[in-house]
């Protein structure tokens, strides 16, 4: 009955840490970088997506690289398009004032990606 009890509650610590209780309250992980103009256009709108793995952390990164004349970013937003235990991301290069920039998706452990890029920019 002991090794019973000490199974389940182990079984019950691996579900709720990877499954999760609640975590954020559903808010996501939204980011924006810069400010949008009525003048800026839309450089790129792309929705990075990777697959869980179980019990551990994933990441991605986008980066993004413009042909022909580059535009300035002006503004960067991130969507979570995840309800609950949305990654988080980081920009690692680039940017808000440059021509290109690099973000690093990372997920909760055991939980996907999925967020929607947009980056607007200027001449």
């Amino acid at each position: 009955m002991y090794i019973f009890s000490v199974l389940l509650l182990l079984i019950s610590t691996i579900v709720f840490t990877t499954y999760g209780l609640g975590g954020n309250g559903g808010e996501g992980n939204n980011y924006t970088y810069g400010t949008q103009a009525s003048t800026d256009t839309l450089i790129a709108r792309e929705i990075v997506t990777k697959s869980k793995m179980l019990l551990q952390t994933t990441t991605k990164t986008y980066t993004l690289s413009q042909a022909g004349t580059a535009k300035t970013i002006t503004f960067i937003q991130i969507t979570d398009l995840k309800r609950m235990r949305g990654a988080t991301a980081e920009i690692t290069s680039g940017g808000v004032g440059s021509t290109t920039v690099t973000i690093k998706f990372t997920s909760a452990r055991g939980a996907g990606i999925k967020s929607q890029v947009e980056i607007w920019g200027s001449t």
